[in-house]
């Protein structure tokens, strides 16, 4: 195998584990599901946020372009 293609090779065995990784996180019981924000529901997500002052807070934000 050539230096070039082993390293795709392993490129794409990384991407694989991590999308696997976030599977198996997010698809564990107990986990909050995932919810898109918008002005309707932000009043409620920031009261959320605020009231888990005490806990590690995670926020992602994914855009289309």
């Amino acid at each position: 195998m050539s230096p070039v293609r082993k390293k795709h090779a392993l490129w794409l065995l990384a991407a694989i584990l991590l999308v696997a990784g976030i599977g198996w996180f997010f698809s564990g019981t107990g986990n909050i599901p995932l919810v898109s924000l918008n002005p309707t529901n932000f009043e409620a997500f920031s009261v959320a946020f605020n009231g888990d002052a005490h806990d590690t807070r995670a926020v992602l934000l994914l855009s289309p372009t």
